[in-house]
């Protein structure tokens, strides 16, 4: 005799092996089945041929794998397309933002010449790192692996908050700066080895995801 949930299990079991993750979205393809299994038999069909024609409507497990794996990879572009967005914002409009609130407010700081222009010399360089390792993708390596990709960010950004703990915490209260002489500090400081961080990242990230789209085409 037919055992509906045995072969709802076994068709887990054939989803399982194909790849599909669980309980997500393995958990929702279920009740998709289930769903159509109940509208099947209130036509009229029986358990079996309800199973059988949900199963086939939903596809085999390879089929319904390739279509997930094709969801997530425009999910994925979609988001770093978001991030770059990010990443162009900070490196562009952020420090514009900063340089015009220097030149803005230099008069009421008593900023000299000197220090007006080498704060603004420090967000031009962290611009331009990050822009550089943005655009030196091709002469990056090329990692596939994102853990590895991951570990070099966060292998990036640990000593970096480290740097910006000891330089808030130790470097400034040991000195008696002037305001124009700590927005000087402050912006060689805090924004250029942020544009390294950023632009090496930003420069593997890209390497990788560009040679995949190369192989997918």
């Amino acid at each position: 005799m037919f055992n509906l949930e045995q072969a709802i299990a076994d068709w887990r079991k054939q989803m399982l092996a194909a790849g599909i993750q669980t309980p997500v979205p393995l958990e929702e393809l279920e009740i998709h089945l289930r769903e159509e299994i109940d509208g099947q038999v209130k036509t009229g069909l029986n358990p079996q041929d309800a199973f059988t024609s949900a199963a086939q409507k939903l596809g085999p497990a390879h089929t319904v794998q390739n279509e997930f794996m094709k969801a997530d990879k425009i999910q994925d572009a979609f988001k770093w397309k978001l991030m770059e967005i990010f990443l162009m914002t900070i490196t562009i409009l952020f420090p514009l933002f900063v340089g015009g609130t220097v030149l803005k407010r230099a008069g009421f700081i008593d900023m000299t010449a000197a220090e007006k222009i080498s704060s603004l010399t420090a967000l031009a360089a962290y611009s331009l790192l990050a822009w550089s390792g943005r655009l030196s993708h091709r002469f990056l390596p090329v990692i596939r692996t994102k853990r590895i990709r991951d570990a070099i960010l966060y292998s990036c950004c640990v000593p970096l908050i480290l740097w910006w703990v000891v330089f808030f915490n130790l470097i400034v209260p040991r000195h008696d700066f002037t305001m124009g002489e700590f927005l000087v500090a402050f912006t060689w400081a805090f924004f250029t080895p942020a544009g390294v961080c950023i632009g090496l990242n930003w420069g593997i990230e890209t390497a990788a995801r560009k040679k995949v789209v190369m192989a997918d085409s």
